[in-house]
């Protein structure tokens, strides 16, 4: 009896130890997963070795993939949407964008040239060895800054370990806008301090920012945006901003000009029917101007007041897109329908690539045959 008793006990604090309960938890409970997640402590889990695609180690730090964004990958990879980033086909319509549109370079043929929109031009080209991602090779430092296009990966952004800067031990993800215990980061983004390579070190305190869970992006399912996007993106981009820029951040309010007002009645070219209940177009987001994330709503249709101010991520996604420049459209075309690449007829295209480009949009039938640049959205010059 005595030593069923210590086995008991012996159990009791293995489980203790190691985080084991009768309740079940997401892999990022509290906004970061579980250390053996990600890494391996003999390369031996489940008595089989961790290497991932034949050639390649578990990487440093006895992380399961041969580099970090492999490792990050190795969940991440896939279709479904949700915590998915990097499918076989474009078909993961979420907020950030689809890494596969790295692996997809699409050629045609205007006025007797070969014109391309090449991979590497269509986001941040990610270092994961593992699964066929490789740096920039036209770059050596990131746009308008001096972070090394070659160590490039999801850690850059990501701050594995979910750390935040001036709290005390995190209790909930920071995605959501939940009001209550110590949250995290929003999408574990790195916070003031966070080193996110030997030459940058993060200046500049995380974006506000509220996104759904699950499912494909739609104006009525979206990521919803407080402040401070553009701010925190400058920890690497520092470069772009200033009179020759187009104005960006907390200070770039939509009610110069007549914005907002803009925004609310534009729904196509030709068309400024529409009003602010309805106004939200996903392809053009804004940040609402306020630094509590209980107060944003990712199921809001409603369009800009004067507090909303224009970020990085109205114009570009922050993972890759099927554009040049991570654009949420192609920023060339003078009509989006009919010369937005890729088109069906473009070398290159394969299954949904044109559909999965506006994320499951007809632009014809949601737009017109005519529809002009969606900078059009704010400016009216169509």
């Amino acid at each position: 009896m005595k030593a069923m008793k210590l086995s008991v006990f012996a159990m009791a604090a293995m489980l203790a130890i190691f985080g084991i309960s009768s309740t079940s938890h997401a892999l990022h409970d509290g906004g970061v997963a579980r250390c053996e997640a990600c890494h391996t402590m003999h390369n031996s889990q489940g008595n089989a070795g961790m290497t991932v695609i034949a050639g390649h180690e578990p990487g440093g730090r006895l992380t399961k993939g041969s580099d970090p964004s492999s490792t990050c990958l190795n969940c991440h990879q896939g279709g479904g949407n949700g915590y998915h980033v990097f499918s076989t086909d474009g078909s993961n319509l979420t907020p950030g964008g689809d890494f596969y549109w790295l692996t997809k370079t699409f050629s045609w043929v205007s006025r007797g040239t070969t014109q391309y929109s090449t991979g590497e031009s269509h986001g941040h080209s990610v270092v994961a060895a593992d699964f066929g991602l490789a740096a920039d090779a036209t770059l050596t430092t990131a746009p308008g800054g001096t972070y090394n296009a070659g160590s490039l990966g999801c850690t850059s952004c990501h701050d594995p370990h979910g750390n935040k800067n001036g709290a005390g031990a995190i209790e909930g993800s920071g995605s959501y806008g939940v009001a209550g215990p110590t949250r995290g980061n929003f999408r574990l983004l790195g916070d003031i301090g966070y080193q996110a390579g030997s030459s940058v070190t993060f200046t500049s305190q995380v974006p506000v920012a509220r996104s759904f869970s699950s499912n494909a992006e739609t104006n009525a399912n979206h990521a919803d945006y407080g402040q401070g996007m553009s701010e925190w993106c400058r920890n690497c981009h520092g470069n772009f901003s200033g009179s020759l820029r187009h104005p960006a951040g907390n200070d770039a309010h939509l009610s110069n000009d007549s914005i907002a007002d803009h925004y609310n009645a534009y729904v196509a070219s030709g068309n400024l029917t529409g009003t602010q209940a309805t106004a939200y177009l996903a392809l053009v987001p804004f940040e609402r101007g306020t630094a509590d994330a209980t107060t944003l709503s990712t199921t809001s249709t409603v369009g800009p007041n004067g507090t909303s101010n224009v970020m990085c991520l109205t114009c570009h996604r922050a993972h890759a897109s099927a554009f040049p420049d991570a654009g949420r459209w192609y920023f060339t075309a003078t009509f989006l329908s009919t010369q937005s690449h890729p088109l069906a007829t473009d070398t290159g295209v394969t299954g949904n690539d044109v559909l999965n480009s506006y994320y499951n949009r007809d632009m014809t039938a949601t737009f017109g045959a005519y529809q002009r640049s969606l900078c059009n959205k704010c400016h009216l010059q169509d």
